[in-house]
């Protein structure tokens, strides 16, 4: 058996974009309504997908009071709708699905991590934990996802103690403090991913992509796939875009789904 730390991410403000949200909310939510908007139309219209930077710019458009600016997703609507171009009635449903998981709250960091828990943490980080550790006979637990912590956190813990501008995780930075030795970096947080970037740059892992992209019986739009493959190939961010729709296309192929 072994412990893991999932779940302290989402509950008590430990992702990046938590605090780039915030800051966000505090220095330019103040900017009149139809100026954020001319912002975000902007970078849809001239920015191209996986500039670094765009989420960020469209996520102006949002009204940071009761929306949620989507700037860890893969597509914005415009980019998944072209995407979809032949799948009309499938992607109406799919906006529809997405647009029913936004939390509704007063506070937007209490939206996020709210949104993240139920989705992000759910439908991906314990998807793979899970499939990784039963793989390998290890059972995983998780103590972050206790009920009574998560009712803890969501329920008792204020977002200023959660995360800032400045800083993250500051209540658990703060308890582990009493217990933790003094020269420990309480500071430092580690992810990991794969290279995507580098592995797509040439070789096999190329090759698989392209082919199942650039196939006839492709589920997506011609145009618009080949638009994300020559960015990734330009340098732009594009990697994690691609690696998705690859892996829902050989899923599609797998289990015969059709649309």
């Amino acid at each position: 058996m072994a412990l893991g730390g999932d779940g302290g991410d989402e509950l008590f403000g430990g992702y990046g974009h938590y605090s780039r949200l915030q800051w966000m909310q505090k220095k330019l939510g103040p900017l009149p309504r139809p100026m954020r908007n001319g912002i975000a139309l902007a970078a849809e219209k001239l920015l191209p997908v996986g500039v670094k930077g765009r989420n960020w710019l469209q996520g102006l458009g949002v009204d940071l009071d009761k929306g949620l600016p989507l700037i860890a997703s893969c597509f914005d609507a415009t980019t998944r709708g072209r995407l979809l171009a032949a799948q009309s009635g499938w992607r109406a449903q799919a906006e529809d699905v997405l647009r029913s998981r936004v939390p509704v709250h007063p506070d937007l960091l209490q939206r996020v991590t709210r949104m993240d828990f139920a989705n992000y943490l759910a439908e991906d980080i314990l998807v793979k934990v899970d499939r990784a550790s039963m793989l390998n006979s290890l059972e995983l637990r998780a103590p972050f996802l206790d009920y009574r912590l998560i009712e803890f956190a969501f329920g008792k813990v204020p977002s200023h103690l959660k995360a800032t501008a400045q800083d993250k995780k500051i209540l658990l930075k703060r308890l582990t403090a009493r217990v933790l030795p003094p020269e420990f970096d309480r500071q430092r947080k580690q992810g990991f991913s794969i290279p995507l970037g580098e592995w797509l740059k040439g070789g096999a892992f190329r090759v698989l992509f392209h082919e199942v992209l650039c196939d006839p019986k492709c589920s997506f739009d011609a145009g618009t796939v080949d638009g994300l493959l020559r960015g990734q190939e330009q340098g732009r961010n594009n990697g994690e875009r691609l690696f998705a729709l690859v892996l829902f296309e050989l899923w599609r192929r797998e289990y015969g789904v059709t649309f």
